[in-house]
């Protein structure tokens, strides 16, 4: 490859991928990589399609809600023609794993058309923290960056490759039942404790939630979010200069159901640790 140039395009509701996705273009930069920095966050941004230049590398970052990438951004991708070009994945997450996203992800952009050469998964904040729980709050710390910049150096010997190892990933136990139950599930038809909603008619009115939201689901005059568009990413928590938009207050109950069901504690969940994948793995049957 003779033009280091690379495109980071990223999702980020809560700040969490968008502050790695930072990390990885000052590494990037700092050998003097000429780096397009995408944000697809918002609605409209994924309406531009011409929103992918004609870079010949991409890094794709996402957050992981329930196991996958968003909803959203699996649409997305599927609009997408890679054209045989090179591609990296990485996920945040603050829960007890990143699920099927890896798996999930890399074969919808090789089905686009993309060569996909490595991933990583980045500890961080959960964004249920926005709505009253507790999550490794205190992460993504210094050791987390410096495997996000251990990943940026990789990605740029793996993109300056002529012919680049292969990566294969093992299909996870359960992925093709987890995706049959979804496909099969129905439409959303009650309010989440996870959907926020204005809890005061205090507000300035500023339209920050609405604006921000990336499916458009929250609406300002009303102060509620649509049950059938709203993928509880909590942007419209996070960005609300009043404070006033929350979740339903019950949610902190399910925040111990959480960790009950799932074995997991303070020790447990501050023990993980950020990683890098390239490891090439038979595809399971």
């Amino acid at each position: 490859m003779t033009s280091k140039k690379i495109a980071i395009v990223y999702f980020s509701a809560t700040d969490v991928t968008r502050t790695y996705a930072g990390k990885i273009r000052d590494t990037f930069c700092q050998a003097d990589w000429d780096v397009d920095l995408i944000n697809i966050t918002s609605f409209a941004s994924r309406q531009d399609v011409n929103i992918l230049k004609n870079d010949p590398c991409y890094i794709f970052g996402f957050p992981v809600y329930g196991d996958f990438a968003p909803s959203v951004i699996n649409e997305w991708i599927q609009t997408l023609d890679g054209k045989g070009r090179k591609c990296g994945m990485f996920f945040t997450y603050g829960g007890r794993t990143s699920g099927y996203a890896h798996f999930h992800t890399k074969l919808l952009l090789e089905k686009g058309g993309f060569r996909v050469l490595f991933s990583a998964e980045f500890l961080g904040r959960h964004s249920f923290n926005q709505g009253g729980w507790s999550i490794l709050e205190n992460r993504p710390n210094e050791a987390d960056f410096e495997v996000a910049r251990e990943y940026a150096l990789l990605a740029m010997d793996r993109f300056s490759m002529e012919n680049p190892p292969k990566f294969h990933l093992q299909k996870p136990f359960g992925y093709g039942y987890t995706i049959k139950a979804k496909q099969n599930k129905g439409s959303q038809t009650n309010r989440s404790r996870a959907h926020p909603i204005r809890m005061t008619e205090e507000c300035i009115m500023c339209h920050l939630c609405e604006d921000g939201c990336p499916t458009l689901a929250f609406n300002a005059d009303t102060g509620l979010s649509d049950i059938e568009t709203c993928i509880e990413c909590m942007r419209c928590v996070y960005l609300c200069p009043d404070g006033v938009i929350h979740c339903d207050p019950k949610m902190k109950e399910d925040f111990k159901l959480f960790l009950d069901y799932f074995h997991l504690n303070d020790a447990m969940l501050n023990a993980k640790q950020s990683k890098i994948i390239t490891e090439s793995w038979q595809t399971a049957a």
